[in-house]
């Protein structure tokens, strides 16, 4: 049996050039393993109907049943709708199966889709192989994970128990154009040496999942040390061009036992750079030397809200202001450099609220960010919210760092796009301001920007910001600084 994935992966940080995805990764893995064929249709930019037919061409066998396996974010399902009834008009008696978060979160209106032949909630590596082993045969009705439609009638199965991650293959990297990907193309491999998260951010489906999973296993686990070792190994032989690695885990150091013998290990038998992701309340001394020991050079940490309220209140963080400018001290200290996870756009959240986020990243001195517009995802709590408030919308945004998609005022989604574009400028230009006595210089450049996002007519997004500050002449001199320092 043939697998074809198609993984729909559109978005502005990854330049065009797609990112890996060890989900798939795995899942080529285990059914190449199996005996089974697989290839991947990575789609990283607007694709008209022709073209795509095009390019899936080279990936049809030459007999027997064609099957398509797409990969699917909330993000990417409008896309991945339509694809899938291309697919269909083109190749009636192919089989159409959906995965991913989407349809896990969403399982009622995936299987709806008329070119969807079955959808596959949670994990995918054994369903997937079973699904591959009795497709042809037709008795596809009881895989557990699988909701799956025949004559007429959907086939909802129960959930599979959760798997021992030592128990799957490394993950296949060539199903990629994988030196040509995006951390790649800089030197980095990305890896995923976990799944699950123990937090219940209101903005996150990690309490959704965890919830569906309920007594099926554990919410979080990690490879064992010496299989996550051998991977990395593997990849350090297979791919020459490789100089570091990019661990997209949701906290590599969550379990302070397996960290500290996986940094030990790393150290001894791998020995290269590396980034991960922490959350500022697990950052003390002593994790903070596991990680430089090990050759950590950075990480990557959430501050979504500069505003304590809407941090912790809205967006369930339980962070306070002194934990998050703590943990940047403590790692800027020991020369890890920190990248800064921010969300602007929360629902009722105000101009002023967001320039504190701004200011934020300013204090701590992050040496770089992530910035994201809110998108509300199926059973959240923001979700919920922002159904409660009216907000939910059928707009469609790809990218999610783009535009909102909740129903807002035209202004207010003016301020949202606005600072998310001009977030790191915004930073540099808070940086000047606070060298100013007595906090003249913050408070001026509050009153300025307040004014100029919330006046009847805002100036233009795509260039002006400097000629607009400039009006002003107690700015003009922060500015022009701004733009040497820009220049170099």
């Amino acid at each position: 049996m043939k697998v074809t994935f198609i993984y729909p992966d559109l978005t502005e940080s990854s330049s065009g050039t797609g990112s890996y995805y060890s989900g798939i990764g795995f899942l080529s893995a285990v059914l190449r393993e199996a005996g089974h064929t697989t290839s991947l249709l990575h789609v990283t930019q607007q694709i008209k109907l022709e073209t795509f037919l095009e390019r899936l061409q080279p990936h049809l066998p030459e007999r027997g049943m064609k099957v398509f396996g797409f990969s699917v974010t909330s993000n990417m399902f409008p896309m991945a709708r339509e694809w899938s009834r291309w697919i269909k008009d083109a190749y009636p008696d192919c089989f159409i199966i959906f995965g991913g978060l989407h349809p896990t979160l969403c399982p009622e209106e995936t299987i709806a889709l008329p070119g969807v032949d079955a959808i596959c909630l949670g994990e995918g590596e054994g369903a997937m192989m079973e699904l591959c082993d009795h497709l042809e045969k037709g008795d596809i009705r009881e895989i557990k994970n699988l909701w799956v439609k025949q004559r007429g009638e959907v086939i909802k199965n129960g959930l599979r128990p959760l798997c021992n991650l030592d128990s799957l293959p490394f993950p296949d990297r060539d199903i990629f154009d994988y030196p040509n990907l995006y951390n790649e193309l800089r030197g980095y491999a990305t890896m995923m040496l976990s799944k699950g998260c123990p937090y219940n951010c209101t903005y996150c489906s990690s309490e959704a999942l965890a919830q569906m999973y309920r007594g099926l296993g554990k919410r979080v686990r990690f490879r064992s040390v010496p299989k996550a070792i051998g991977e990395l190994k593997r990849v350090k032989l297979d791919y020459p061009f490789i100089q570091g690695f990019a661990f997209d885990d949701d906290i590599l150091p969550l379990n302070k036992r397996w960290f500290a013998q996986f940094a030990a290990a790393y150290a001894q038998e791998v020995g290269m750079p590396f980034i991960c992701n922490i959350r500022p309340n697990l950052i003390d001394q002593e994790t903070v030397a596991l990680l430089k020991g090990a050759g950590c050079i950075e990480v990557r940490m959430g501050i979504e809200s500069g505003n304590e309220e809407i941090r912790n209140q809205l967006m369930g963080r339980r962070l306070s202001n002194d934990q998050i400018v703590s943990a940047f001290r403590t790692c800027k200290e020991a020369g890890i450099r920190v990248n800064a996870f921010n969300m602007v756009g929360l629902p009722g959240e105000d101009v002023q609220q967001m320039l504190e986020t701004v200011k934020l990243n300013d204090l701590v001195g992050s040496d770089s960010f992530g910035v994201s517009i809110f998108r509300p995802y199926a059973h959240t709590k923001l979700y919920r919210l922002s159904e409660e408030k009216g907000l939910i919308t059928d707009k469609v945004v790809y990218d999610r760092d783009a535009d909102t998609t909740l129903s807002v005022s035209a202004r207010t989604r003016t301020q949202i796009i606005f600072i998310r574009r001009y977030f790191p400028i915004l930073v540099r230009l808070y940086h000047l301001a606070r060298h100013v006595p007595g906090k003249l210089g913050e408070k001026t450049l509050d009153a300025v920007l307040g004014a100029g996002l919330t006046a009847r007519t805002i100036f233009p997004l795509g260039n002006g910001i400097f000629g607009f500050l400039r009006k002003n002449p107690l700015l003009d001199r922060w500015v022009r600084a701004l733009r040497r320092r820009l220049s170099r």
